[in-house]
């Protein structure tokens, strides 16, 4: 387990992805219960140049209520992090579906699979 993966109590299987340097740490946030990856990767550049890439953000489970950046009713009712796809021409959008440790691990590991085009 990475140091980073026990520090914000992230699961093994998700923790894999930063040992095999898939996901890096983009930043730790100064309150100390969240920290954001990205996935370098994945990112790219369209012919136009507009950049798409890929950022994690991970609150720590056990301050999510208090940390969380979006919830739907009261602080803390929706998972611990958030998907986002970043765009340079446009903001940012959240990848709905992703709502389970588990949902995130099989995504990371559909992509990190997934051929890249050149």
């Amino acid at each position: 387990m990475s140091e980073i993966g026990e520090r914000y109590a992230v699961p093994t299987y998700v923790d894999q992805f930063l040992d095999q340097g898939f996901l890096e740490v983009l930043v730790e946030r100064t309150n100390g219960t969240t920290v954001e990856f990205h996935i370098p990767s994945r990112l790219s550049i369209d012919r136009r140049g507009r950049i798409t890439g890929y950022r994690i953000v991970w609150t720590h489970p056990d301050h999510n209520a208090e940390s969380c950046d979006y919830y739907d009713e009261v602080p803390g009712d929706l998972p611990n992090f958030y998907v986002e796809v970043c765009l340079s021409d446009g903001p940012s959008e959240i990848i709905d579906d992703l709502s389970t440790d588990d949902d995130l691990s099989a995504w990371l590991e559909e992509l990190q699979s997934a051929r890249v085009s050149p």
